[in-house]
């Protein structure tokens, strides 16, 4: 089944022509696909492509280059593209899934790996073709899969091809990526690709069939690849595969929204018709509004002659920006001039001016966090048509000093004091890709009780219920230890502050991780922009018991000092994190995340030495984040039933070992992070800031049409 040498350069230098002499034309008609590898492309091969921005793909393929074959391997693979040009995502290689290494023979392979790809931008715009570089099975000792590659492809959309050449090397069986490849992708239907390349050792050819664009709900597509010749004798599995892509919640809640005529509700006549009661709308009618959608400590004052809106959102979980956006449109809908001529009456103003300014200050368990000032009038036609309003402000960090120096006439509707939520989540521990199996988990139902009880202060009471488990975290097994027990496994009195100059503290003290007794403090600045977070952590836990199951059990606590930056216009963070963690481990941890909508992707790199240790440990992670509860929850009464605004899935692995092993350790980096911490419960994750609502302004509107498409 194998062609001659060379016809396989021959294929490659035509590539290559074709890839240089062709003029520069706009590339669309050929769709991008997954390969049965860690990487966009064509079977084994990658082209210059990447996955879209925002878009989250999970693959499944059987048949991996091992050991001088083509195995029968199971490959899992799971990405996104993290913004534009980069994709990156994680593998998993097994023969086998429940079989232990370490007592039992035959268990082959399990290998968990990392990738990545980035498109050169600029490239295409000079030369008329896309350039790509990549890696995957990045890190560590134990590389079956490495390869590193630089790619380039043509598309010609009057043909419906693509083709690309490239340069790899890699550690993969028979040369496969090991020196110059190429190939071509051909799209005859919207529903079919077929592929041929040389992957720098034979030939390969396959077919993909997948659903058109749109064709599914919510932005998803399916696409399924078939091996259809291949010039390996040594083939003992016919590689073929499945994909799933799906857009990234909330990924496209900043894009501006066209607001649709022919849609079953007439979208754009719906919010006019809202936002035409301003002009028979009372002050009255407005706190009303307000009160009705689930805003609490509801406050109406004045400043100079502007009016003032203290109010508290507890109803919009998966981004503050969403319940500003809510909170400003009802007002947008109320705040007209009988609404102002009240307000003028009540302030005992002695002229009202043409400017209708309103400034809203978003308090968090009744502590001011957040101000938005806005001319009525402007911010009116922002929603209408999404006209970029110029007398928008924003601000934090003279929230506090904003809200000390209003006089306020109406106090507290709603008071939010002893107003409960009760946040149901899933929770897992996990051990993916172990010698011990592809998959062990312990599943918990997780009942989170937090209730607030004056300026700053809450309880905070977490139970957890086991749902189900693997047999490795079953008791007296290898990971029993960790599995969840039906029990009360938190107790907290929180009691945060906002001190001058934009500083956060949080003390806490209690019982956590059903053992220990302690007390702990978060303190945090944020500077006046956003961009910047500097902060520390200290706490220090004791024991219940000296003894359990058997092993003496010591003080726990950790000494952590951290640096954040955040850029929102690029919707990314980094943070430098390092001191003393959990498990008395000193190192440091730097992490980056991508957010992607509501959905965050991270990655992690820790150097850490254990105590008594006398050797740093280096591990990779790789975490994705994500709301599970609706975007509007239910209406915040004295019981308020919700989901986690933030569940978490992350995959650790060791890496730059120099015993040639990759096995997982997830014991070190820990640093006993709570729900109700200062970035989460009052912070919005670094995004309640000046920065990151400049950068994402159109999201205010989307809110609000959001809402009233829910609502009318």
């Amino acid at each position: 089944m194998r062609l001659p040498f060379t016809h396989s350069y021959s294929l490659l230098a035509l590539s290559i022509s074709a890839l240089l002499s062709s003029n520069p034309t706009v590339a669309r008609s050929v769709d991008n696909l997954p390969s049965s590898q860690s990487y966009t492309g064509l079977m084994f091969t990658p082209n210059a492509q990447v996955i879209d921005t925002g878009e989250f793909n999970l693959s499944f393929h059987q048949g991996v280059p091992y050991r001088k074959s083509i195995a029968k391997l199971d490959d899992w693979f799971f990405a996104a593209g993290v913004f534009k040009g980069l994709e990156a995502g994680g593998r998993i290689v097994t023969k086998s899934y429940d079989c232990n290494g370490y007592t039992e023979k035959g268990c082959g392979i399990r290998d968990l790996s990392a990738s990545v790809k980035y498109q050169l931008p600029f490239i295409y715009d000079y030369t008329g073709f896309n350039l790509a570089v990549g890696a995957q099975d990045i890190g560590g000792e134990a590389n079956n899969f490495d390869t590193k590659y630089i790619v380039a492809d043509k598309t010609f959309d009057a043909l419906n091809l693509r083709l690309s050449a490239g340069y790899g090397q890699s550690n993969l069986s028979f040369g496969i990526m090991d020196g110059p490849f190429g190939g071509a992708e051909w799209q005859p239907l919207s529903f079919l690709q077929l592929t041929g390349e040389y992957d720098a050792a034979e030939f390969n050819a396959n077919a993909k069939l997948f659903t058109p664009e749109n064709l599914l709900p919510y932005g998803a597509q399916l696409s399924l690849d078939y091996e259809l010749y291949t010039g390996y004798q040594n083939s003992n599995q016919t590689v073929w595969g499945i994909n799933a892509a799906v857009p990234l919640i909330g990924y496209s809640s900043n894009k501006y929204h066209g607001l649709s005529k022919n849609s079953a509700i007439d979208i754009q006549e719906t919010v006019n018709v809202q936002l035409a009661k301003h002009e028979n709308s009372s002050l009255q009618s407005l706190v009303s509004a307000l009160r009705t959608d689930g805003f609490i400590n509801l406050q109406i004052g004045k400043r100079q002659d502007k009016l003032i809106i203290a109010l508290e959102n507890r109803r919009y979980n998966h981004n503050p920006i969403d319940g500003v956006g809510v909170a400003l449109g009802i007002i947008a809908e109320h705040a007209g001039a009988d609404a102002f001529a009240d307000f003028s009456k009540m302030a005992k103003l002695q002229q009202q001016k043409n400017e209708l300014n309103v400034e809203v200050i978003m308090l968090t368990n009744g502590i001011p966090m957040f101000t938005v000032s806005t001319d009525m009038q402007c911010y009116r036609a922002f929603l209408e048509n999404g006209t970029p309003c110029d007398s928008l402000r924003f601000n934090s960090y003279s929230a506090k000093t904003a809200f000390a120096g209003t006089q306020w006439l109406i106090h507290k509707i709603n008071n939010g004091f002893g107003r409960s939520q009760i946040i149901v989540s899933p929770e897992l521990a996990h051990r993916t890709a172990t010698e011990y199996g592809f998959f062990d988990y312990s599943l918990a139902l997780v009942t989170n009780l937090y209730t607030p009880l004056w300026q700053g202060a809450a309880i905070d009471i977490r139970h957890t219920l086991p749902v189900a488990e693997s047999d490795d975290f079953k008791e007296g097994e290898i990971w029993g230890n960790s599995a969840y027990d039906n029990e009360i496994n938190r107790l907290f009195l929180h009691q945060a502050f906002k001190l001058p100059q934009n500083i956060m503290t949080q003390f806490t003290g209690g019982y956590m991780y059903g053992d220990y007794w302690g007390a702990m403090n978060e303190t945090n600045w944020l500077s006046p922009e956003g961009f910047h977070n500097l902060g520390f952590k200290v706490s220090q836990f004791r024991p219940e018991d000296d003894l359990k199951n058997g092993k003496h059990t010591s003080d726990k606590g950790v000494r952590l000092a951290k640096y954040q930056f955040s850029y929102p216009k690029w919707n990314w963070q980094f943070e430098l994190q390092g001191g003393e963690f959990w498990k008395g481990d000193r190192g440091i941890k730097a992490t980056t995340s991508h957010w992607l909508g509501d959905t965050r992707l991270s990655a992690s790199y820790l150097t850490s030495k254990a105590q008594g240790s006398n050797e740093y440990e280096d591990f990779l992670t790789l975490s994705i984040s994500l709301p599970l509860t609706p975007w509007r929850d239910m209406n915040p009464g004295y019981i308020q039933i919700r989901g986690i605004d933030q569940f978490t899935y992350q995959l650790q692995t060791r890496v730059g070992n120099e015993d040639g092993h990759n096995n997982l350790n997830t014991g070190l980096g820990g640093s006993n992070d709570i729900q109700h911490n200062l970035a989460r419960q009052y912070q919005g994750q670094s995004r309640l800031t000046k920065a990151y609502f400049d950068a994402n302004t159109q999201r205010l509107r989307n809110a609000y049409i959001r809402y009233v498409s829910i609502t009318q």
